[in-house]
């Protein structure tokens, strides 16, 4: 379903043709979904799943904040597929005069949970001094913006190198946070 949603429009995906993509019987989606737009939830559900599920399985090694952020760049590098479908279908969705207020919830939810954990990973760097003050809610909003035009940019231009964009986007956060360079060494040596 996410598939057809991604490449078609949600308006003009049928059960039917869901049902022939997966070779099953229309009835047998109807009995686990109640109708194309309890598809579409359980799809989108899907995709906010896999790319924090891969997440927190990456995060669950590290304890420190930059290897976090780190790892939520590297995310959408791995999970590049389901997250460019996400992004598809949400871009139809928003677009559409259909508006579901739980499937509106489920993206605003995958937004707000990527800016909470960022915004969480830079204040813990800067309580441990690894990072430069500033402040963490936009900071974090700044990369899940640039992430989505990371995102957005690869489903408009096919030969997008992705990897490549998200190197720059965390040359970027690494010199906003003074992560790394000199002046956040020399920085973290006075204040020590």
């Amino acid at each position: 379903a996410l598939d057809l949603f991604a490449e078609r429009n949600y308006a003009s995906v049928t059960i039917k043709d869901i049902a022939n993509s997966a070779e099953v019987n229309t009835a047998l989606i109807y009995y686990y979904h109640e109708s194309k737009e309890g598809l579409f939830r359980a799809a989108i559900e899907f995709a906010v799943d896999q790319a924090f599920k891969n997440f927190r399985h990456l995060q669950a090694h590290h304890d420190n904040p930059a290897d976090i952020i780190d790892n939520w760049l590297n995310n959408h590098v791995q999970l590049y597929s389901p997250i460019n479908k996400f992004v598809k279908v949400s871009l139809d969705y928003a677009g559409s005069e259909t508006k579901i207020p739980v499937i509106d919830r489920q993206i605003r939810q995958f937004y707000d949970e990527e800016k909470r954990i960022l915004s969480e990973c830079i204040c813990q760097g800067i309580q441990q001094d690894l990072f430069a003050p500033v402040d963490p809610d936009s900071l974090a909003l700044f990369i899940s913006t640039h992430l989505d035009g990371v995102m957005v940019r690869g489903v408009i231009l096919d030969d997008f190198d992705v990897n490549q964009a998200v190197v720059a986007l965390r040359r970027q956060i690494w010199a906003q946070l003074g992560y790394g360079d000199q002046a956040g060494s020399d920085r973290r040596a006075i204040r020590g």
